[in-house]
């Protein structure tokens, strides 16, 4: 081995752990993160407090996942220009200040543009900035890395959000919006101090035997040069069809659940009826209470399996390639909605808790895939931007997904024709797989 070689592989050894407690501190940065998706904690408090219906409280959440994608881009464009420490303080800050202006909320404009506008902005910012540095520590692990960050992101709500439902019991909503921003200055703030990028004699060797291996391009594309290939456009239409499905389901879950436990319920009434039996209400099958009880728990399997089919996937893009991972995504996008359809139909809870697990895994490993496919297909360089503009793919789907599942809802009364268009859905998105394709160097 060469004098040159020898220090390569030294520097390389002895910098190796440096990359695993970067992982470390995205990780956590990222579960706090995700509690950006336990708005919905805050929603009856303040709408007791204020008197404001639903309609009004939900556009603080849409607000958020709004600002969530322009502040990808925004922080795409700045690491470019400044550095990862400058963008990660402009997070603390927004964070900060826009929980703790939240505490003082009096009127919907002002929650909009403090919790809507600023909180979605940074947790936007924060989290580009912190999956862009820590990927150019793994560029050998595209997937494993995006996957094991991602699952942190989507499961902070469902481990921090207990401790906000605490803090809420005993301090109040205000209190616990202050708290939560003095949190996030001294977490986000130490992050930015914390977190630095990797040298050039680290990255090489790992990007050198990554290329050699072709699990990561053999060149690094710009935002503009990513967005003029056909292979991106292709992948945005299969991302959104997987997410708008996603999402559109997800933010059901419970409804669906609670409609195939009480209609389940008064299908067991009527038998019991027709056998002699004296007639009782659904409620006297299955109380509503007990009913709300079992819907969230299902609601429960999916956050949980939204987080580990993001490791899963992760797993099996570095292990066995891209194609493998689009394909089961979408399989197990329409076998979910095939077990919901059938539940549904049948009355079977279990069935459905089977299908709602399915699109959970799905999700999250469609989430997964959309991170590794940035740094796998285009380059990890310029990661930053290009993940941020593949992000905005879920404002379309946010906004066509939902609108699907509610005309099909109020069309039938029912939610099992949407599970039907939704698997119709998942056949498109695996049609689509088909004719993706990593871009041809230049």
């Amino acid at each position: 081995m060469s004098h040159a070689a020898s220090q390569t592989h030294a520097t390389a050894t002895q910098t190796t752990p440096h990359r695993l407690l970067y992982f470390f501190v995205a990780f956590v940065l990222l579960m706090f993160f995700g509690l950006i998706y336990a708005w919905s904690l805050f929603v009856d408090p303040l709408e007791a407090e204020f008197g404001w219906d639903r309609s009004a409280t939900s556009v603080v959440f849409t607000l958020s996942i709004i600002t969530f994608c322009a502040g990808m881009l925004v922080a795409g464009a700045l690491e470019e220009r400044t550095s990862p420490r400058t963008v990660m303080l402009i997070t603390a800050a927004c964070l900060g200040l826009g929980l703790i202006a939240s505490a003082f909320t009096e009127s919907l404009p002002f929650i909009y543009a403090t919790y809507g506008v600023l909180v979605g902005a940074g947790v936007g910012l924060g989290t580009d900035v912190v999956m862009s540095v820590t990927l150019k520590w793994f560029p050998d692990k595209q997937g494993l890395a995006s996957g094991a960050m991602l699952m942190g992101f989507g499961g902070g709500t469902m481990l921090l959000s207990p401790v906000v439902t605490t803090m809420l019991g005993a301090l109040g909503w205000r209190m616990t919006f202050g708290a939560l921003g003095a949190v996030f200055v001294v977490l986000v703030g130490a992050g930015a101090f914390i977190m630095k990028l990797p040298t050039p004699e680290y990255v090489r060797p790992l990007l050198e035997k990554a290329r050699k291996n072709a699990t990561v391009a053999a060149i690094d594309m710009t935002g503009s040069q990513m967005v003029r290939t056909p292979t991106f456009w292709v992948f945005m239409v299969y991302l959104m069809l997987v997410t708008c499905g996603g999402l559109a389901l997800i933010s059901q879950a419970v409804p669906a659940a609670m409609e195939l436990l009480m209609g389940a319920g008064a299908a067991a009434s009527g038998a019991a009826a027709g056998a002699g039996a004296a007639g009782v209400g659904a409620s006297a099958v299955l109380p509503e209470a007990e009913a709300l009880m079992l819907a969230t728990a299902a609601m429960g399997s999916v956050s949980a399996m939204n987080g580990l089919g993001r490791l899963i996937n992760g797993f099996i893009w570095d292990k066995f390639g891209y194609r493998v991972c689009l394909t089961w995504i979408a399989v197990a996008f329409a076998a979910g909605m095939l077990c919901c359809a059938f539940a549904m139909m049948g009355g079977n809870f279990p069935l459905l808790v089977a299908g709602f697990m399915l699109l959970g895994l799905m999700y999250g490993g469609n989430m997964c895939s959309m991170s590794a496919m940035v740094g796998t297909f285009f380059g990890p360089k310029y990661y930053g931007i290009n993940y941020a503009i593949a992000t905005c793919q879920m404002i379309p789907a946010a906004i066509v997904g939902p609108q699907i599942l509610a005309l099909s809802q109020m069309g039938s009364g029912s939610y099992l024709g949407a599970f039907w268009v939704f698997f119709g859905v998942a056949i498109a998105a695996l049609a689509v797989s088909f004719f993706i394709k990593p871009p041809k160097a230049a």
